[in-house]
């Protein structure tokens, strides 16, 4: 018996098999499970090249010993008996047999074992996306009984999967770098880049956004190649340094925003945070003003730096936000309302300039319909219904680079 071609011939059985309804239901298929060698010219097995007598005889010896054995039946062509096969089917008899004999595992067995990983680790998280991602992989595998390209099957590659994203999820995990990251998270500076990187992208672009590019991605989540600076303009003191000296603008970069003390002057009235860079460029700074850069959703050392300001804070400054007019705008009012300070207010965001700029506003598919339908649901954005209600009604949103025209 050719060891190769028994452990192709069962694998090709058994995937089929666990493509059954049967199977998924935990139930042996009422009709053969079978593939067909050479029945009229088609074939589910290419290898079985009737013109080769090395390899057909090869294979025609392995299937009869795997008959004899109970793993497979099989038939010979009407009048090629002992010359070429048919048709080759699964012995449901003999299953564990089959499965033990090509060294794997069932996947009912495998798809059970990765449920309970995903339920501990769902337990273990907070974060939503992470959540998302393992809850919905769980309803996945209950359903279709198979991990599909969701997970690994590879038991190492699905720990490391866990302990990066809980690495991730930690109160304690600010801003890295990549290769400091994937040290301290798997004791290997390159093991993020070579291996995990990709499944990491994978897993955001599907539950944080599809739009952002895979810098932007992982700099949301506090992972960056190199630190990330944080942009500010105007009235601020840091560790004792009246910054108002750079006119233009001075950055913090990311790993020395823990270090940094701040003070905003009780002359300031107003924090504007800018979504966009040209924006944050353009805008002209009034007096007793700060404006800082945004961005898109914020990273771990982006929030740190919020906090410190909303810390810092005067009695009488009023924070604002200014963002697209859509979706991720409103999001991102949403998220520093809830996580920073609950009386930011929208700037320049609202019927007015949807109106105002008309020319330049865009149109939005249903399925983001949908999502601006549920950002209404927010008891935090009610004084920024009137707004949502006219991008829904009129189907157009604006981006704010519009309003430096």
């Amino acid at each position: 018996m050719n060891e190769h071609w028994q452990k192709e011939i069962l694998n090709l059985l058994l995937d089929k098999y666990e493509r059954t309804a049967a199977f998924q239901k935990g139930e042996l298929p009422d009709r053969r499970v079978l593939l067909r060698f050479y029945d009229s010219g088609k074939t589910d097995f290419s290898a079985y090249d009737i013109d080769d007598h090395v390899v057909r005889t090869a294979i025609n010896e392995t299937v009869t010993a795997m008959k004899s054995e109970k793993l497979v039946g099989f038939e010979w062509m009407r009048g090629e008996q002992n010359h070429i096969i048919k048709r080759v089917w699964l012995d449901f008899s003999n299953l564990d047999k089959a499965y033990q004999t090509v060294n794997r595992q069932s996947s009912k067995l495998l798809v059970t074992a990765v449920v309970r990983e995903l339920e501990h680790e769902i337990e273990a998280v907070n974060t939503d996306w992470i959540v998302a991602f393992y809850s919905e992989t769980k309803d996945y595998l209950e359903t279709k009984c198979r991990l599909g390209s969701r997970l690994s099957a590879d038991k190492a590659e699905r720990a490391d999967l866990y302990r990066m994203l809980r690495f991730i999820d930690s109160e304690s995990f600010t801003s890295l770098t990549e290769r400091i990251f994937s040290e301290k998270c798997f004791g290997d500076s390159k093991a993020f880049e070579t291996r995990m990187k990709p499944t990491l992208l994978s897993v955001m672009r599907k539950y944080v956004s599809r739009e952002l590019t895979d810098a932007e991605l992982l700099q949301m989540i506090g992972i960056s190649r190199y630190p990330e600076p944080l942009e500010l303009r105007g009235e601020i003191i840091i560790n004792g340094n009246d910054m108002r000296v750079f006119r233009n603008g001075f950055c913090i970069y990311s790993n020395d925003i823990e270090s940094a003390d701040i003070i905003i002057p009780k002359t300031v009235e107003r924090i504007l945070t800018i979504e966009n860079r040209a924006n944050f460029f353009a805008y002209q700074n009034a007096e007793n003003e700060l404006v800082v850069y945004h961005g898109g959703q914020y990273s771990p050392a982006k929030r740190r730096l919020f906090e410190k300001l909303a810390a810092a804070i005067p009695a009488d400054c009023q924070w604002y936000h200014w963002g697209d007019i859509d979706l991720g705008g409103f999001s991102m009012l949403l998220r520093v309302r809830t996580e920073i300070l609950p009386t930011v207010q929208p700037y320049r965001m609202s019927v007015a300039e949807l109106q105002t700029y008309q020319a330049y506003t865009q149109p939005f598919s249903k399925d983001y319909a949908e999502k601006l339908k549920k950002l209404k649901e927010q008891e935090r954005l009610s004084d920024c219904l009137d707004c949502i209600d006219y991008m829904l009604n009129n189907k157009v949103r604006l981006e704010q680079e519009a309003m430096l025209t």
